[in-house]
């Protein structure tokens, strides 16, 4: 039956060819919709590792940049632990904690390193000692910094797991430090810029994840590294993060921004919620899918309606063909299925080009910033393309096939 199909799709190999072109770009656009989708979805369901519930932000700007001079950087210290002080002691909040960005916003700090001869990129934050209270971290292993960590010889990181993994392997990275490779244009660079050589990083704690853009985002290598407030070589944090108590209104905005200025009269302050980050942030991600499903949506319509008319036309043209089959004793089944059979099998070549085309990329040397979707959810949006693709065109040669089916033998007379 296929060999006979196959025959049947050749001797009319110049319009079918066409069909199966558009069969074949309505799949290319659709399995990048499906994709895109399938990589969000996958990403929704990983562990976030924090919580942002009646977290605010405030960005700290201190107008001068302290540079290598001292006297300007302690004094800018001294203004942010009364910040820190002044703001605490407001009933409405319930923890205070610094660090160099917030969850869902742009701003990022990424870092890479040899370690043990591999090339490790990780994503990086800062945390002050009770960041955790205010994001509700959970640990999975070991502890948050805490006072113990004051005047170490190590830098006290937390890491992720897969940090932890992809660095240690399956041993335990509890009080283990950091096998970062020597790099001496780096140690020449901070040399020149009079900075001290770097600590060697420990981690004190594992917790599951932290994806920081949200919950779209791929997971990430994550390292944190503490910030000593009381440490004379601090430098002033670019964000406060606190988290108020359960009730509080957005009106104490105002209250606390006039508490902000109080203290520092020649500084600025941005204040939001986390909450409208969030908002924001899944809008960048999920904006340009929307744009896309639609233009992708619209092609769909026109290869549909193209492909009706198409199978219509191709119905009227074979009107001979089909009376003489019904003369010869086909039967409306028979005719119903050919019509199917012979869209089913040239979608099908389309496809197989498709999927072939498409199976190459994971084999393709890609850059690590494109390798980012598992291939797993790649082959999971190629299954469900193909199934889409296949009920569009039966669906769009249902009608068509229908009318075959109504072609009485007689009207082949007509043609001769």
């Amino acid at each position: 039956m296929t060999r006979h199909l196959l025959r049947l799709i050749w001797n009319r190999k110049r319009s079918n060819f066409l069909i199966m072109v558009e069969i074949l770009c309505a799949f290319l656009v659709l399995e990048g919709v499906v994709l895109m989708a399938s990589h969000y979805v996958n990403n929704y369901r990983q562990p976030l590792g924090f919580s942002i519930d009646r977290v605010w932000g405030i960005r700290i700007d201190t107008k001068e940049r302290a540079g290598n001079d001292k006297a300007l950087q302690a004094a800018q210290m001294a203004t942010l632990r009364q910040l820190f002080n002044a703001v605490r002691d407001l009933p409405q909040v319930e923890a205070v904690c610094g660090g160099f960005t917030t969850p869902y916003s742009n701003a990022s700090w990424t870092s890479d390193h040899k370690m043990n001869g591999r090339e490790i990129d990780y994503a990086m934050n800062s945390a002050t000692d009770t960041c955790n209270k205010v994001y509700d971290i959970p640990l999975t292993r070991g502890r948050w910094f805490d006072r113990s960590d004051d005047g170490a010889a190590y830098a006290p990181v937390i890491v992720n797991e897969q940090f932890a993994h992809d660095v240690f392997g399956d041993s335990d990275p509890l009080n283990k430090t950091v096998p970062v490779d020597r790099d001496p244009v780096r140690e020449k660079q901070r040399a020149d810029f009079g900075e001290p050589p770097e600590k060697p990083m420990r981690v004190v704690g594992v917790i599951q994840d932290f994806r920081q853009h949200g919950e779209y985002a791929s997971p990430e290598n994550y390292v944190i590294r503490r910030v000593d407030m009381s440490s004379p070589d601090a430098s002033p944090e670019r964000m406060m993060i606190i988290k108020l108590r359960a009730g509080t209104p957005p009106s104490f905005e105002e209250t606390l921004a006039e508490r902000l200025q109080s203290v520092a009269k020649d500084w600025s302050f941005g204040i939001t919620t986390l909450d409208t980050q969030r908002e924001d942030k899944l809008l960048q991600y999920t904006g340009p899918l929307s744009l896309l499903a639609i233009v992708a949506g619209f092609l769909l319509l026109m290869v549909a309606l193209g492909l009706t008319g198409v199978l219509w036309q191709n119905v009227t043209q074979r009107i001979r063909e089909i009376g003489l089959r019904r003369a010869k004793g086909a039967r409306i089944e028979n005719i119903h299925r050919q019509i199917l059979g012979e869209l089913i099998v040239m979608t099908s070549l389309a496809l197989l080009i498709g999927v072939v085309l498409l199976a190459q990329i994971p084999l393709l040397p890609l850059p690590a910033d494109f390798a980012f979707i598992p291939v797993s959810v790649f082959i999971l949006s190629i299954v469900m393309s193909v199934l889409s693709i296949y009920l569009i065109t039966l669906l769009c040669g249902w009608y068509p096939a229908r009318l075959a089916t109504k072609i009485q033998p007689a009207e082949a007379l007509h043609y001769e």
